[in-house]
């Protein structure tokens, strides 16, 4: 018999009180303490499978419903980026003809104007002349008059956005322990249907408008609308839920979870890199037809959807459910005194909510900065995004594992938040396409992701998994509900009175970056 380098684990007997809170909060500090080191290296009695194949074993059980959810949302968001890539200039075109006094009626006229009058032209002979093309009469429209009514048309397409951004985020804060306690009662598959409700929604509005010319607003508000009943982060509580159901029986399944945490974010990446080139060779009524085709396509598939919950781990509501949902013994309260209660489970709320304020913040400006103060065009920024789904693809897969492996999870969370920081600040002082397009590949946020969800997935028992993965998703909900009307009013107020120094609305990136910061010596000292 060979010699293990570390003493059997001894079974504990079960806890006296059925108080599942109890029992967890008496967990947590052994169990974070343990999953936060490195992995050790165990000579075991019987010869263990491999990382690889416990992780395929994972992905597939239950007929293997994380491969099957992980290709309905890849569906979703290739999708998205088939007209996400178009949307920015469709939408600037569309504010554009809205303004009762505007000259412009297209994006590409307040393209060639930004190129020929922004800070780094310096050629105030060209400026005027590109402005004279588009002017009817001279002495109602100068070139700063010109420039101010593209960049309010950039503006209202950012407050737009961020409204659409904020609905759904506002809705996770609110709903998302509640979504997950419904999870833990029902089963992880109702919830993952529910949300395809939000992708169909607006993706018939913005067919509506391509195909029978109805106004954007339509699209915008029917984005919010299922933004709000059906929140995205209902798809992550889902998801991340069943890795836990999953990997339950696993010796060791802090990585794995951590593994297939990264597949699962990493479906948004490898549907930049696949949707965003095919966009690029498309029309925009083109692309934004077989969109909203694919859409309808994943939302038919999820109907056939598994389960991976056990009928044994479900706490089933009673007919006074809101009340059980709310105020119950295993209810939506008793999970939110459960994470206050914990060092490591606040701790992990705190580090996801700064960090979601900067990604939230980057989804919502990125385009428009790029499209505004660089004058990227559609090629150059299908290009952009798809370097940008490769970086999150990195590292929500390779980078998350050998952080982990190499930092642990405390002094990992707080490397990647000081490195996404000072990669904000770099992106917003980029001097052309190509330095921006390449610092795209330092998307460090990514990683932190499914760290934090493999890490919040060690500490509370199977029964509590949904309720607390709500409560971590509602943190960082109502923080990116936040930095999406903040970034957006602050990108506005920005690109209004550009600087000669600086790519204009680039100050709006250096608050999200030092908010980021602030997640740094939270995970140092809260996730030990």
């Amino acid at each position: 018999m060979e010699l293990t380098t570390q003493p059997q684990p001894q079974l504990q007997p079960p806890p006296a009180s059925s108080d599942e809170e109890s029992t967890d909060a008496a967990q947590l500090s052994s169990r974070s303490s343990d999953f936060n080191k490195a992995p050790s290296f165990v000579v075991y009695q019987h010869k263990q499978a491999s990382f690889l194949r416990r992780c395929v074993y994972a992905a597939c059980k239950n007929r293997a419903f994380i491969v099957q959810l992980f290709l309905i949302t890849l569906m979703t968001r290739i999708s998205l980026f088939l007209y996400v890539v178009h949307l920015p200039y469709v939408s600037n075109t569309f504010f554009l003809r809205e303004s009762k006094n505007g000259v412009l009626n297209l994006w590409d006229e307040c393209a060639r104007l930004e190129a020929a009058c922004n800070h780094k032209s310096n050629n105030a002979t060209l400026c005027d002349e590109v402005a004279q093309q588009f002017v009817v009469n001279a002495t109602t429209a100068t070139a700063d008059a010109l420039q101010a009514e593209c960049r309010q048309a950039s503006g209202r397409t950012a407050e737009w956005q961020s409204a659409s951004a904020a609905g759904g985020l506002l809705a996770g804060f609110v709903l998302g322990p509640i979504l997950g306690r419904l999870s833990d009662a029902w089963g992880r598959r109702p919830l993952a249907q529910w949300t395809l409700v939000g992708d169909v929604l607006p993706a018939l509005g913005l067919l509506l408008y391509a195909k029978a010319n109805i106004s954007l607003f339509l699209y915008y508000s029917l984005n919010i609308v299922a933004s709000i009943i059906a929140p995205q982060q209902a798809t992550d509580i889902a998801m991340t839920s069943a890795i836990a159901d999953v990997t339950e029986k696993d010796d060791h399944p802090e990585l794995v979870r951590t593994a297939l945490a990264g597949l699962y974010l990493s479906s948004l990446s490898i549907a930049v890199v696949i949707g965003a080139p095919v966009a690029s060779v498309l029309d925009a009524e083109t692309a934004i037809v077989a969109g909203s085709s694919i859409i309808f396509i994943a939302f038919v598939w999820a109907m056939f959807l598994p389960e991976t919950l056990a009928t044994s781990n479900r706490h089933m509501l009673p007919r006074s459910a809101v009340a059980e949902v709310l105020f119950g013994r295993d209810g939506t309260l008793t999970a939110v005194r459960l994470v206050w209660s914990s060092r490591q489970l606040f701790g992990t709320a705190l580090a996801g909510a700064f960090l979601s304020y900067a990604l939230q913040g980057m989804q919502v400006i990125t385009q428009q900065f790029l499209v505004l103060s660089l004058g990227f065009n559609v090629r150059e920024m299908s290009t952009a995004l798809g370097v940008m789904g490769l970086g999150v693809l990195i590292w929500a897969t390779v980078g998350a594992q050998l952080t982990q492996r190499i930092l642990g999870v405390s002094w990992g969370v707080a490397v990647l938040a000081l490195l996404s920081s000072a990669q904000q600040v770099a992106f917003s002082l980029s001097v052309n396409s190509l330095m921006a397009t390449l610092l795209m590949l330092g998307m460090f946020l990514g990683a932190t992701h499914p760290i934090l969800v493999a890490y919040v997935a060690g500490l509370v028992s199977p029964k509590m998994q949904g309720q607390a993965q709500g409560c971590i998703q509602a943190a960082g909900a109502l923080a990116g509900a936040i930095s999406s009307v903040g970034s957006a009013q602050a990108f506005k107020a920005f690109v209004a009175r550009p600087s000669a120094s600086y790519n204009a609305g680039a100050e709006a990136y250096w608050i999200s970056a030092g908010v980021c910061v602030l997640a740094a010596p939270v995970a140092a000292i809260m996730l030990r």
